[in-house]
């Protein structure tokens, strides 16, 4: 997952200040920088993105902070806003803002990395109930469910029928792999053999060509050479991110 961080301040000693620490923190994630030296330049330059994470001076010319802030927020109300400034009586609005955090200048590389710890903490619990809404649409042969994501262990192609395996039962439907790899998210699976595809968050352990899933001991999912460093990269990303 690539997480993109705005840093806009009108000092441009602090962008690069801030963009360091964020280099001394063991990210899990890969990091675009988006830098900016006004709120004008920041606005212009998000476009098109889904912006995670803004380091937003307060005191600029022009567009300052609060107001950059509000028309980030209109665009994007998850965006993570932490303000930067040398004052304290922009308290209020930076709170009226929704603001994450608010830290005062000069900025102290520990206390930083306790804010950013906490951002990284915010985005994992963002995306643990994005995955909980989100659903994958199922046809059978006499009805339309909506599976949630996070119920999902794995699925396996058996000859002409996709089977999706849950904690309390299995679903069978009609269907191609090839069909099956364009509807699922692969933030949230990775296939590991040519019949299967898990549910990341699902996996316990790896036992050299074997996945064994949580809660469930009794399956053991066969993984393919052309697929292991993929679904050991997958798993690695999930057990190693905080």
């Amino acid at each position: 997952m690539i997480l993109n961080i705005g840093i806009c301040d009108d000092d441009s000693v602090h962008v690069d200040l801030i963009k360091s620490y964020i280099h001394c923190i063991d990210m899990p994630y890969k990091v675009n920088y988006i830098l900016a030296y006004s709120g004008e330049e920041l606005l212009e330059k998000i476009k098109g993105y889904v912006i995670d994470v803004v380091f937003l001076d307060i005191e600029m010319k022009d567009l300052d902070g609060i107001q950059t802030g509000r028309k980030i927020r209109e665009k994007d109300k998850d965006a993570v806003i932490v303000y930067l400034t040398g004052y304290r009586k922009y308290a209020l609005e930076a709170f009226e803002i929704e603001s994450f955090n608010y830290l005062i200048k000069p900025i102290i590389k520990e206390k930083f990395i306790r804010v950013m710890e906490k951002i990284l903490l915010r985005l994992e619990e963002r995306q643990a109930l994005q995955e909980k809404k989100k659903t994958f649409p199922i046809q059978t042969k006499d009805k339309l469910i909506q599976l949630q994501y996070d119920d999902i262990y794995y699925f396996e192609k058996h000859f002409r029928k996709i089977k999706i395996y849950t904690l309390n039962e299995t679903i069978e439907f009609y269907g191609s792999m090839k069909d099956l790899l364009e509807k699922i998210d692969f933030k949230y699976f990775v296939r590991c053999h040519q019949s299967y595809i898990v549910n990341k968050r699902k996996i316990r352990e790896i036992r050299e060509n074997t996945i064994v899933l949580k809660e469930k001991d009794e399956w053991n999912i066969p993984i393919s050479r052309t697929y292991k460093k993929e679904t050991i990269d997958s798993f690695c990303e999930i057990l190693f991110r905080y």
